[in-house]
């Protein structure tokens, strides 16, 4: 899995919730983590920026996907 597809945050997110003991996906849980990736994106991970424009559209629709799902449970 490539860093930066929409499938890997997909996949740090859920590690995260499963790391933290979370119960439930929560819009708090989801801003969080969302919070804590961005934030990696834009200061940690040093890039074309691009390529951070697009780690950053990826994780939104990760984001998006993942509370669509939550919502169909």
């Amino acid at each position: 899995m490539l860093f930066g597809t929409v499938e890997y945050f997909e996949r740090e997110i859920y590690n995260y919730l499963n790391e933290n003991q979370f119960k439930k996906i929560s819009e708090d849980s989801l801003y969080v983590i969302t919070s804590q990736l961005k934030k990696e994106i834009l200061y940690d991970f040093v890039c074309d920026e691009r390529i951070r424009l697009e780690c950053l559209e990826n994780l939104t629709y990760a984001i998006s996907m993942i509370s669509q799902s939550k919502e169909a449970i």
